[in-house]
This record gives structure tokens, C-alpha cells and sequence, in this order.
């Protein structure tokens, strides 16, 4: 058995739910490449929500707050965490969200959550869909998504359509690196911080923040990105 996989069923290491794995029953076989689940449970990723994690979520709020980004759309949100650490640990709150997923078991849970306030919504959809806001976009978090378009020019030519089509000069992205100390060996790493997301600097300005966390793929890299001015 691999080692981290060890780690993660003492739980010391966070570690998600993967189906595929289970269905291997132990048996040997090449490595698999986890898709893009288009309807997952609250507790398959439940893993992002630990103290452990916590630091993923925490820095995109950070931005978001130090650069007082107003109207927000959260790509692939969960039941969107970043809400929770705006409000009550940075104690910033004068904004507009929309957080949509595929998935309808975190969606209803943002739902229920935060169904007093008027400024955030969440809706189960697809990133395929075409969708609009009635506010002002300043920032749009893209955590794990764009490594799901494996070709180059499609994911370029899709991050640039989001961004222009809600007229938006700034994004906040996070994927996994392509070294990882958590991991489990019976999985292709699916990652785009080689190289995959090297189109940003053709119009963009991107600051990279490294984190090294106590979770499954816990190396990570948060790109803050803005238009260049």
C-alpha cells in the first residue's frame, strides 16, 4: 500500500473520497486518471474543509479583501468557503458573489447557509452554460477547474471568453503542482503549473503563492492575476 494512502486512512493527512480507487479492489493496474465528476457528495471533498486546508481558502479571501474586490464569481465554488473566512474571520462583507457547481449536494448547502443574504447566490450549473450577473465583476476564482481542459488553446480561449464576457480584469486561480508529497501513486496527477497556464502572461500580470499543505496534494499554487496595465 503507498504510504501516504496509509497516512490518510489513520487520518492524519486529510485525504478525499475517490470512487476509482475503490473500484481497483487492490489489484494491480496502471495508474489512473481521476475525471471531472460532474455530481459529487459533500463528503467526497470534505477533506477541503479541515484546519489543514483551511490556508487554500484563507488566501483567496486575503486578496480579495486587501484588493477590495467588490463583485465576485466563484467557478467550481463547493458550497463556497470563502464566504465563511470573508465574514467572519477578515470581517469583510460589502460584496456581491455567485457561486455555481455542477454538484448539488454543496450547492444546497451554500444555499441553505446563506439564504439571508441578498448579495450571495449559488446556483447548480455547468461552466458550459452561459450565465450572467447583475453586478459589476471585479475578480473570478477559477480553484481546479482549468486543469479539467486538458488542450492548451481550448483552456486559454476559454479562460479569456469568461473574462471578457463579464468584462472582468482579474481571477484568482488555484491548482495542484506538479510535485506533490501527498499523494497516491495508483492516480495520474492531473496538473497545468508546468507549463499549462503559461498563455497568462501574455496579458496579465501574475503574482504566484506557493503553499505546501498538510493535505491530499497539498502543494498548491494560487495565481493572482490581473490585466496588465
Amino acid at each position: 500500500m503507498n504510504k501516504n494512502l496509509q497516512k490518510s486512512i489513520n487520518r492524519p493527512i486529510p485525504w478525499p473520497n475517490i470512487h476509482e480507487l475503490d473500484e481497483l479492489n487492490g489489484s494491480e493496474a496502471d495508474p489512473i486518471k481521476v475525471p471531472l465528476i460532474e455530481d459529487y457528495t459533500f463528503k467526497d471533498m470534505s477533506y477541503l474543509d479541515t484546519s489543514e486546508a483551511y490556508p487554500l481558502f484563507e488566501k483567496q479571501a486575503r486578496i480579495i479583501a486587501e484588493k477590495q474586490y467588490k463583485g465576485i464569481i466563484d467557478v467550481g465554488c463547493r458550497h463556497g468557503p470563502v464566504n465563511k473566512i470573508l465574514h467572519e474571520d477578515i470581517e469583510y462583507s460589502d460584496y456581491n458573489y455567485f457561486g455555481f457547481d455542477t454538484s448539488s449536494e454543496p450547492i444546497a448547502i451554500a444555499q441553505d447557509t446563506w439564504k439571508d443574504y441578498d448579495t450571495i447566490n449559488y446556483k447548480q450549473m455547468s461552466w458550459k452554460e452561459d450565465f450572467s450577473v447583475d453586478f459589476t465583476v471585479d475578480v473570478i476564482i477559477l480553484s481546479g477547474v482549468l486543469l479539467y481542459i486538458e488542450d492548451d488553446s481550448h483552456r486559454e480561449k476559454f479562460f479569456n471568453y469568461i473574462m471578457s464576457n463579464h468584462n472582468c480584469k482579474n481571477a484568482i486561480i488555484q491548482e495542484p503542482y506538479h510535485f506533490q508529497r501527498h499523494w497516491d501513486d495508483r492516480l495520474v496527477l492531473n496538473t497545468i503549473t508546468n507549463g499549462g497556464l503559461d498563455f497568462l502572461n501574455k496579458e496579465y500580470d501574475v503574482d504566484e503563492h506557493y503553499l505546501d499543505l498538510p493535505i491530499f496534494a497539498g502543494k498548491r499554487v494560487l495565481y493572482d492575476v490581473s490585466v496588465s496595465s
